[in-house]
């Protein structure tokens, strides 16, 4: 035996040692030196707390127990254990699903759209999940919490009630925290917006460490993190890094508008409506000219129809296609032409 194995031995039976209720004082003070002994402890420790976390919730779940029981990966003796533990989470059968989960069975959903998709996701609790294009989450929920990692993209969340298991929303070092509630997030490489249409979230910093581990027992109990801030229906966050966040009253219909397969402009910069409708697919705006990019304008427009916008500046300002190939839209000013000789913003509702 191999002294990781050894490890990952020890580390799966501490998990049913303290879960068990014949577990001793001694026996903390044991698990206390054996993860002092080794970071290797710890880390495997970790992991195998992870799955016992997980047993619980594949109960309810359809898929993972279609996995459990009728997966070619696993032997018939590690599918009855599977089904046993599903059913019962008797002590001793969760320990062997610790030591035979390594057979193929996935602990996270991950879920992921490509550019022009948006995808409605059903989540084990009841929750709903909608993303939009070109976005990437992966969730793993288990008896005491519900965790959702917005790893790219958009999506937007109905979060069924449940009092005893915070739905915990992870974008990079931030997390946006709900019990039963509606919201959207964003992110946008460090920065993340959020908006709030029912209910009430609460705002945590600094915690993507705590998002990666499940907590570990220690010494001393530790003071639960506080909200740097709570949200309530009708309000806009902006989570950028080293910038304090500034609640405001929030666009709903702007902001949602995507979950219907449009754009609302609103006197926006042309630079920045290309790279908002070049999200969904199709030939991507390109503007040839920096003189292009502070012209302004505002509509409804359909997400997978650049087009549709193209025609209505190149009809309001001085402005032409200079290729259209299938996969780039570019365009250029018109020469001896500038924005001032056309109207500061276009506007127009499909």
């Amino acid at each position: 035996m191999t002294d990781a194995e050894r490890t990952e031995g020890e580390a799966a039976a501490w998990v049913v040692r303290l879960h068990s209720d014949q577990r001793t004082q001694s026996d903390q003070e044991a698990f206390r030196a054996w993860l002092d002994a080794d970071a290797a402890n710890v880390e495997a420790f970790s992991a195998h707390v992870a799955i016992w976390d997980s047993v619980a919730a594949w109960g309810d779940d359809r898929e993972a127990r279609e996995i459990l029981q009728f997966s070619p990966l696993w032997s018939g003796f590690g599918r009855r254990v599977a089904k046993w533990g599903v059913s019962i989470g008797g002590v001793a059968v969760a320990a062997a699903l610790v030591v035979f989960v390594s057979g193929g069975l996935r602990l996270s959903q991950h879920y992921a759209t490509v550019p022009g998709e948006l995808r409605t996701i059903s989540l084990s609790d009841g929750s709903t999940l909608l993303m939009n294009t070109d976005s990437k989450v992966s969730a793993r929920f288990s008896q005491g919490e519900r965790r959702v990692y917005l790893e790219r993209g958009q999506a937007y969340f109905r979060v069924a009630k449940d009092s005893h298991r915070p739905f915990r929303v992870f974008v990079g070092h931030d997390e946006v925290r709900a019990v039963g509630t509606a919201f959207e997030v964003r992110r946008m490489g460090d920065r993340a917006e959020v908006v709030l249409e029912e209910g009430r979230l609460a705002i945590f910093r600094g915690v993507e460490q705590a998002a990666d581990k499940p907590l570990l027992p220690t010494r001393a109990a530790s003071t639960p993190p506080k909200p740097l801030l709570y949200m309530t229906a009708g309000e806009a966050l902006d989570l950028a890094d080293r910038t304090p966040p500034v609640v405001q009253p929030a666009n709903v219909v702007q902001s949602s508008a995507w979950r219907y397969g449009r754009v609302v402009l609103d006197e926006t910069r042309l630079e920045d409506a290309a790279a908002e409708l070049n999200r969904y697919g199709g030939p991507r705006i390109v503007l040839s000219d920096p003189r292009l990019a502070d012209i302004r304008i505002s509509g409804v427009f359909h997400t997978g129809r650049p087009r549709d916008v193209v025609s209505d500046v190149v009809r309001a300002f001085p402005i032409k296609v200079v290729k259209d190939d299938g996969e780039q839209i570019v365009l250029a000013m018109v020469p001896s032409a500038s924005p001032a000789d056309a109207p500061a913003v276009v506007k127009n509702s499909r």
